[in-house]
Order: structure tokens, then sequence, then C-alpha cells
């Protein structure tokens, strides 16, 4: 169980790693907008470990306030108010990302045994995040999760040939069709900012980022509810390695773009999975 080690969702970041400068190395080829911040937006997720009988097992919930910061780009004093109790504000920390896929963020997040108690210790309502950019900008502004609910759980199905695979026969040297039932719950944005998205990532055994589908507003070829798969092409895994993967499906109660930057609130279900491929590999590459 990888990925169940750390907090990996589609927006989301590992809580961990910080460093401490607040300019980005890296991040959001094709930022729009506002040259300092891609988007920021805050969420709540419900995790799920996905064995191998295609059963699921709660691993718990997580909440994350997130500011993305594009390439290049600097963000100070950076905090949220929470909904209540009043007067709540809590700082973001700085995460450096050594992904090319991932950029910097300033985050707060926390993890949960349940969606009740998360939601006692990250109550429903309204995030208002500040923060002032490398301009010398002061932005205020707040998501609202609303009242939809969370989607429901993926289930992760592979697919090789056009034959259904167990997740312990995937062959590298062939395509890898990643598919799960229809995101029944998603829909398009009546703002026009973001419709609900899906996310498709894989990590190596030694948490390598190997496949990641796109955050919207970094890359243009993100993946929204109407996706049904996404393939991993043939050679872009090895043999004999064990990965962890997750699915994600994202619904976006809150949308809205100010100044070029666009903000959200999102309700998300990711359903992690381990599996390996088939074949010989050295031993101790995942000792290393």
């Amino acid at each position: 169980m990888l990925l169940s080690l750390v907090a990996m969702v589609g927006f989301g970041c590992t809580p961990d790693s910080t460093t401490d400068g607040p300019t980005a190395s890296r991040s959001s080829a094709g930022s729009i907008g506002q040259q300092d911040v891609t988007f920021f937006g805050a969420g709540k997720v419900a995790r799920y470990q996905q064995h191998g009988d295609g059963s699921l097992e709660s691993m718990g919930p997580l909440f994350f306030a997130e500011i993305f910061i594009a390439e290049g780009g600097k963000v100070t004093n950076a905090s949220v108010r929470f909904p209540e109790p009043p007067g709540d504000v809590r700082d973001l920390l700085y995460r450096h990302s050594e992904s090319e896929e991932i950029g910097d963020v300033m985050y707060l997040s926390g993890t949960a045994e349940s969606i009740e108690e998360l939601d006692r210790s990250f109550p429903p309502g309204e995030y208002t995040f500040s923060f002032r950019t490398g301009s010398g900008d002061v932005v205020s502004r707040s998501v609202n999760f609303g009242d939809r609910q969370f989607a429901t759980q993926p289930l992760i199905i592979f697919m090789q040939n056009d034959q259904r695979i167990a997740i312990e026969q995937v062959d590298p040297a062939v395509d890898l069709v990643i598919t799960w039932p229809p995101f029944e719950e998603g829909r398009a944005d009546d703002n026009g900012v973001l419709d609900d998205l899906i996310f498709v990532a894989i990590d190596s055994c030694i948490v390598e980022d190997i496949v990641h589908s796109g955050r919207p507003f970094e890359k243009e070829d993100y993946l929204t509810y109407l996706a049904t798969e996404y393939v991993v092409s043939a050679n872009t895994l090895q043999h004999g390695q064990q990965y962890s993967m997750y699915v994600e499906h994202a619904i976006l109660p809150d949308t809205h773009s100010e100044s070029g930057i666009p903000a959200f609130a999102t309700l998300a279900a990711s359903t992690y999975m381990d599996f390996t491929t088939t074949g010989e590999t050295d031993p101790n590459y995942c000792q290393q």
C-alpha cells in the first residue's frame, strides 16, 4: 500500500518535504493570467485502497488548502480563514516539488478517520485565502464547498489487448488502458471556469512520478468528467516492478476566476491501488 503513506490526490500535495523558500523553481507550463499563481483552492478527498479482488478499504479522508505557484512566481504571507470558529486563520506552508509535472505550492492539509471527523476539524462553508504575490498585489478571495456531495468511489479496471487483466499481470511492452465506471455525478461548470475532473497518476516503488494525466491550467490535455479511460503507452513502465496509482473523480461545487487567477472548491473520491508488471528486474531497485 505504497500510496497510502502519502496524501497524493489530483490537486493536493504530500504534507511533508517542506523547504524555506517561497519562489517556485518549476511548475505550470502554460499558466494563465497572473504570473505568480496558477490557481488555488480547498478540497476534501474520500480515499480508499483497492485490493486485487476489487474490494475497497477506507484510508481516511483528507483536507487540503493550496496555492499553486507558477514557474518563476513568488507567493508570501499566505493564509486561509476557516468558516468557524470566528477568527480561525491558519498559515500556509511552502512545499518545493522535485517533479517536472507538479509544481511548488503553499499548502495546509490534514487527515481524519471519517468524513464526519474531517468535517469537525475542517467545517463546511467558506474558506478565505489571503496572500501577497511577487508584484506586491494582495489577493483575498473565498471558495465554498456548497451542498454537492462526494462522487461515487471509482473502481480501477485494467485492460490490455481488449481484455481485462489482473493487477499483477500488466505487460509493460503493451499499452495499458486504465478505465473506470462512468463519472455519473460529474457535470459541466455553469460558470465556464472548470468542469468536474478526473485524475490518473502512477508512482514507482521509490515514489518517482511516472504518469500524471495533468492538472488544469498547467496542462492542456487534462481529463474532465467525460473521460472514460486513460492510456499508458507501451514501454512507459518497466518489467518486474511494483507501482502505486490512483484514479480520482473530483466534483467542483465552487469555481470562479478573477484577475486571471482561477479558484475552486472540490469534493473528490480517490481510489488507490498497487500493481506489478510482468518480467524480471533488479531485485534491489525498490530499496534505493
